[in-house]
C-alpha cells in the first residue's frame, strides 16, 4: 500500500512537471520569469508600426505598451516612473498592432509590451531603436517656407532670433538677433528675382520686410494700432488693422507706407489673396468679411461685403492659400475666391485646426488638428468639394508646431519643445 502511494505521488509530480514546462501563450505560467510575448516593429520615417502575437488565454484584461529613453528592465509587473511612461493601453484582445509617431527626446527610444491576464502579467523583451528625427537648438515656434527651397525662415521667441534652417538636414545657417517681434507670423515671397520674409506682430503692432537668406532688414515699421494680418502681394503689402477709417490698407513693400485704403471690418481677420487681373483680396473674420479687387499697380478697384465667415481667426501663418480656395480659422473653414463658405475641415467644441497646408496640385490638405488636447496630423482629399475625405491620421507628439511642409514624397512637420530646460526644435517626417 505504501509503495503504491509513492508510485501515485511520483506519477502526479511527473505529469505536473510536463504540464508546466510545456507552457505557451495559450496557457501561461504565472511564475514564469522569461519574456512570453514577442514585440516587433517597423519604421516608416517618424512613424513606427508595432505588432505582436495575440494572446489566447481566458481572463485577458489589456495590453500595455511602455515607452522609455532607456532599456526597460524585465519585471513581473509594469513599472511606471519618471523614466518609463505608458504609451498606450489596449483592451481589445484581438488588436495586436499599433501605429504611433510618439517619440522621446534623445537618440533612442525603447518599448516593452505587457499583457494583463487575471492577476498576473506577461511581457516581451525590450526593443530599442534610433529615432529618425532631426533636431536643432532653439525654440522655433514660427516658420515660413517656399516650395522648392529646403531652407526656411524660423523665429526663436525665447532667444529673440530670426534664423535660416534647412529642414531636411537640421543645419542652421544663419542666426540674427531681433527683439522687435515677440510672437510673429511670417510668410516668404519670391517676386522679381528676390526672396523676402514678411513678418508682423498683431500687438504690439510691428511689420517688417527682410531679405532672405541674409535676414537683413529692408524696412521695419511700427503700427500704432492692432495689426490683424499682413501679407505680401507683388510689390505691395496688404494689411488689415483696427485703425478707424483705414482698416484695409495697401502698402508699398519698400517703404511700408500706405498709398490706398478703405474702411474695412474691425474684428480679427485673416487675408486671402487670389492672383488675377484684377487680383481678388478677401478680409475674413467671424463677424464681417469683405472682398476687394486690386489693379496691377496695387490700387483698390472695388469693395463689397461678402457672406463668408471664419471662426476665431488665428495668425496668418496658420492658414493655407490656394489658387481658388483659402483655409483659415480654428475649424479650418474653406472659402472660395467668390467669398463663400464651402465646408469646414472639422466641427465640435473640442476640435481645432492648428495650421493647414495644401499639396502641390491642391487636391489634398494636410493639417494639424487639436482633438480634445491631443495633436493629430491629418491628410484629407478635397478634390470633390464640398466633400472632405480624411485619408490618414497620425497622432503627433506634444510639441508647439511651427510649419507643415507637404512635398511630393514626404510631409515635413517642424515643432519645438523644451528638453532639460533647453529649447530644441524637431523635423518630423510622415508618409502620404
Amino acid at each position: 500500500m505504501r509503495g503504491k502511494s509513492h508510485h501515485i505521488s511520483g506519477l502526479f509530480l511527473l505529469l505536473s512537471t510536463l504540464f508546466w514546462s510545456g507552457c505557451t501563450l495559450s496557457d501561461p505560467d504565472p511564475t514564469l520569469n522569461d519574456p512570453a510575448l514577442t514585440l516587433t516593429y517597423t519604421q516608416d520615417y517618424s512613424v513606427t508600426h508595432f505588432t505582436w502575437d495575440k494572446v489566447k488565454v481566458t481572463g485577458f484584461k489589456e495590453y500595455i505598451l511602455l515607452q522609455s529613453a532607456m532599456p526597460i528592465p524585465d519585471a513581473p509587473t509594469p513599472e511606471v516612473n519618471q523614466d518609463v511612461t505608458v504609451l498606450k493601453r489596449i483592451n481589445e484582445v484581438d488588436q495586436n498592432f499599433l501605429t504611433t509617431s510618439g517619440f522621446l527626446i534623445g537618440t533612442q527610444t525603447c518599448y516593452k509590451l505587457y499583457c494583463a491576464v487575471d492577476d498576473r502579467f506577461m511581457y516581451s523583451p525590450t526593443v530599442c531603436f534610433d529615432q529618425n528625427n532631426l533636431s536643432f537648438d532653439g525654440f522655433f515656434d514660427k516658420g515660413a517656407h517656399l516650395e522648392g527651397n529646403d531652407e526656411m525662415a524660423v523665429y526663436d521667441r525665447v532667444n529673440d532670433e530670426f534664423a535660416v534652417v534647412n529642414y531636411k538636414t537640421g543645419q542652421v545657417t544663419k542666426r540674427v538677433t531681433n527683439s522687435t517681434f515677440n510672437f510673429p507670423s511670417m510668410e516668404m515671397q519670391f517676386y522679381n528675382n528676390a526672396t523676402n520674409v514678411v513678418a508682423y506682430n498683431q500687438s504690439a503692432a510691428w511689420l517688417g520686410v527682410y531679405s532672405f537668406p541674409s535676414l537683413n532688414p529692408i524696412q521695419v515699421r511700427s503700427f500704432g494700432n492692432v495689426l490683424w494680418s499682413a501679407r505680401p502681394f507683388r510689390n505691395y503689402i496688404v494689411a488689415a488693422t483696427n485703425q478707424p477709417g483705414a482698416e484695409f490698407q495697401v502698402l508699398q513693400k519698400s517703404t511700408l507706407l500706405a498709398f490706398d485704403g478703405r474702411s474695412g471690418t474691425t474684428n480679427s481677420q485673416n487675408i486671402a489673396i487670389f492672383e488675377g487681373d484684377p487680383a481678388v483680396i478677401l478680409t475674413l473674420g467671424p463677424a464681417g468679411s469683405k472682398r476687394y479687387t486690386l489693379s496691377t499697380t496695387g490700387f483698390i478697384l472695388s469693395e463689397q461685403s461678402i457672406p463668408a465667415r471664419i471662426g476665431q481667426p488665428d495668425q496668418q501663418f496658420s492658414c493655407a492659400q490656394g489658387t481658388d480656395i483659402f483655409i483659415g480659422g480654428n475649424k479650418g473653414d474653406i472659402i472660395s475666391r467668390d467669398g463663400e463658405n464651402i465646408v469646414s475641415l472639422t466641427s465640435g467644441n473640442n476640435n481645432f485646426v492648428v495650421l493647414s497646408r495644401l499639396n502641390q496640385d491642391e487636391t489634398k490638405v494636410v493639417y494639424i488638428l487639436n482633438r480634445n488636447g491631443n495633436m493629430f496630423l491629418e491628410i484629407a482629399d478635397i478634390s470633390q468639394l464640398p466633400q472632405v475625405t480624411v485619408e490618414r491620421s497620425f497622432e503627433l507628439p506634444a510639441l508647439t508646431y511651427a510649419d507643415v511642409i507637404p512635398e511630393e514624397d514626404l510631409i515635413y512637420v517642424v515643432g519645438t519643445t523644451f528638453s532639460s530646460s533647453l529649447p530644441v526644435t524637431f523635423t518630423l517626417k510622415y508618409p502620404w
